[in-house]
């Protein structure tokens, strides 16, 4: 019998813990540090400058997914959804990506200007916004067992006989 997620009741003095596949914690992991010696590699290795054939639809996409992102996450929050917190979380770090690349993309004239102030509101604020929503409103759950009965999240272990 094979289990993709179990839950490990509590004991005295030992609280409730989800067990699962160790695996995919150690791919992160390995696939982070490794990533550090490539920011070396990109840092000193490309070009100050570069042209792109498809800058506007590559903001106008990234601009829609962020619109996307706070629209559904504005919605299921309304509608008191607890989903909410996987749209608020998801969305959280796109403003301060799109605010990151408006200031180091932006020219050193009165572009870096206006990036700096739409960095500065509404996007760092509305990131924040996003990931204070995504921990208050992430459901808790009672051993294992989520607060909510609902299908979509109910905690099941995949089980193979």
């Amino acid at each position: 019998m094979s289990t993709l997620m179990s839950v490990q009741r509590a004991g005295p003095g030992r609280p409730a813990r989800r067990l699962g596949p160790r695996w995919p914690a150690f791919v992160l992991i390995g696939s982070g540090l490794a990533l550090v010696p490539w920011l070396f590699v990109l840092a000193f290795g490309l070009p100050a400058t570069a042209v792109a054939a498809h800058w506007s639809t590559a903001w106008a996409g990234f601009d829609g997914l962020e619109a996307l992102g706070l629209i559904t996450t504005g919605m299921l929050l309304r509608r008191r959804d607890p989903r909410g917190c996987l749209a608020a979380a998801a969305t959280a770090p796109l403003p301060v990506v799109d605010a990151w690349f408006d200031v180091v993309t932006a020219a050193p004239d009165g572009d870096r200007a206006v990036a700096v102030a739409m960095a500065v509101f509404p996007e760092l604020p509305l990131a924040v916004v996003c990931a204070v929503l995504a921990i208050r409103t992430l459901p808790h759950s009672d051993l294992g067992r989520p607060r909510s009965t609902s299908a979509s999240y109910r905690f099941r272990s995949l089980e193979r006989s």
